[in-house]
């Protein structure tokens, strides 16, 4: 992917690029950081190879099991983002109650997105006024 951006021609300032980064498995405070941080150094290394120097989001897919876990996982991107390594920072498939786990932290990063699988069919009306109630969007 990274290559083909450069191959393209296309300005860097006129793509939107986002990673993800998987680390929900991760037990703990510590491990969740650990692991996250290995995420979030594999993205920005697999976007390098295309001269991409930071993304423009990056996206934490599915939280921890516990609110230590996930607070693990959000100070590794709160660092990514202070090191200008990403200019936001979202999650995926975050429940009110994960969300709050990390804005209990009154200094915490407020996602910029909670992606959601939202339908006709399938929607949470709940979930969606939630996100809405703490400034993030949903997708």
């Amino acid at each position: 992917f990274a290559r083909a951006v450069a191959a393209s021609g296309v300005p860097r300032d006129e793509i939107f690029i986002c990673g993800s980064v998987v680390s929900n498995g991760a037990t703990g405070f510590e491990e969740a950081y650990a692991a996250t941080k290995k995420g979030c150094d594999e993205n920005l290394k697999a976007f390098s190879v295309g001269g991409i120097a930071y993304l423009d989001m990056i996206m934490l897919d599915y939280p921890a099991g516990d609110c230590d876990s996930i607070r693990g996982q959000w100070k590794a991107f709160e660092e990514m983002l202070r090191a200008g390594s990403t200019k936001s920072l979202a999650v995926s498939n975050f429940s009110p109650e994960q969300l709050d786990c990390l804005l209990a932290d009154k200094t915490a990063t407020v996602p910029a997105v909670n992606q959601l699988p939202l339908s006709v069919f399938r929607n949470d009306l709940r979930a969606l006024a939630e996100n809405k109630r703490r400034g993030i969007l949903v997708q």
